[in-house]
């Protein structure tokens, strides 16, 4: 058989550091971006895959494994567990998948899945737009003619660059939407829903802090909502979140984010106060309780907090807050012992359960 080659770091990004044995290969994942992504060709079929990575991504690969996929579009998408070895090392079994396929220590989410995306639901009932900021664009799913007088429900995902099961989620609502497949179709000539499915022009291949400012400089973008001059993707949809809360029209806002297999529940969140000191009064906070008791019923894994204040300022729960005096949402969907299913699984229950909430109005105060 042919030497197994490593051919590329699909989805953009650099090969990280690897050796080839028969019928394993290890790779080191140590340095500052340790992420994998990358395509395997005359791969045995059953391959040994050692990782020298650090203790985050450690824990993350207990919980979820290692991703392998043998279809360009990812639709087969399949964990393989990883036991600890000594030191700094993990090591597992990829079988199964044929002698070419990608493998991944994420879900696989990138712009040729966003392609994938468009081609599927985009039509009659569901538009595309893009906004476009110095250079930089983002693409936008909207649901429902906007009058002008509708409530317009946000969900943006890809935020962080390498938390692609948030993107999954996004693009299953859409799926679901243009399909029929959940009750909230039955209600869209009364409100506008938007979706971002990939804000974030980075999808996986890169690590968390890979947003640049114009002039090259890293950024962390999640956390840059409240900057004078934030990186112009999250500079668009602020822009626009704040002008339909300016409106009093801005119903479920929903960053979902990914924090892959680090954790057992996928967590939904508001707070009760901002960075500032600017807080929801008592009825807000009641009613900011209910919704999230609301929305995570049926999420697989889901719980739900009404925490006192974020974990860091600036981001976007934090700053409309702060800034604009309105309740948002976040969520971080795991990946342990779940797969895209249940990932879809996760966005037909949030659109289910945002038609249960009757009356949004509290979101703008």
């Amino acid at each position: 058989m042919a030497e197994m080659r490593v051919l590329h770091h699909f989805e953009g990004g650099v090969v990280q550091p690897f050796e080839v044995g028969e019928g394993e290969i290890t790779f080191d994942l140590r340095g500052e971006n340790g992420i994998l992504c990358v395509m395997l060709e005359n791969a045995p079929d059953e391959l040994f895959v050692k990782i020298l990575t650090s203790a985050r991504n450690r824990k993350m690969l207990l919980g979820q494994g290692l991703i392998a996929s043998a279809d360009e579009r990812y639709r087969d998408q399949r964990p393989f567990p990883m036991q600890e070895e000594d030191g700094d090392a993990m090591a597992g079994v990829v079988a199964g998948m044929g002698n070419r396929f990608y493998l991944s220590t994420r879900y696989l989410y990138g712009v040729k899945r966003l392609a994938a995306l468009c081609r599927r639901v985009v039509g009659p009932d569901i538009k595309m737009r893009w906004l476009r900021k110095m250079g930089r664009t983002v693409p936008v799913f909207e649901v429902g003619t906007d009058d002008g007088k509708k409530t317009v429900h946000y969900f943006i995902a890809g935020e962080d660059a390498w938390e692609t099961t948030g993107s999954i989620t996004a693009d299953g609502m859409l799926r679901l939407i243009a399909s029929h497949g959940t009750p909230i179709c039955e209600m869209l000539d009364s409100m506008v829903i938007r979706v971002v499915p990939l804000l974030s022009p980075y999808s996986a291949c890169l690590a968390n802090p890979s947003y640049t400012t114009l002039d090259g400089k890293a950024v962390w973008a999640t956390a840059t909502w409240a900057d004078d001059v934030p990186p112009p993707e999250i500079s668009l949809v602020c822009e626009e979140i704040v002008k339909t809360v300016q409106e009093k029209r801005l119903g479920l806002m929903l960053n979902i984010h990914s924090w892959q297999g680090q954790n057992p529940n996928s967590m939904l969140e508001a707070i009760k106060t901002a960075s500032n000191g600017a807080e929801l009064d008592k009825p807000r906070a009641e009613w900011a309780a209910m919704a999230l008791h609301t929305l995570i019923r049926d999420v697989p894994k889901g719980r739900a907090e009404l925490a006192g204040k974020t974990w860091h300022p600036g981001v976007a729960r934090d700053y409309m807050l702060g800034k604009h005096n309105a309740i948002t949402f976040r969520l971080e969907v795991t990946t342990v012992g779940q797969g895209r299913d249940n990932f879809y699984e996760t966005a037909r229950a949030l659109l289910t359960n945002m038609a249960k909430v009757a009356d949004w109005s509290p979101v703008c105060g």
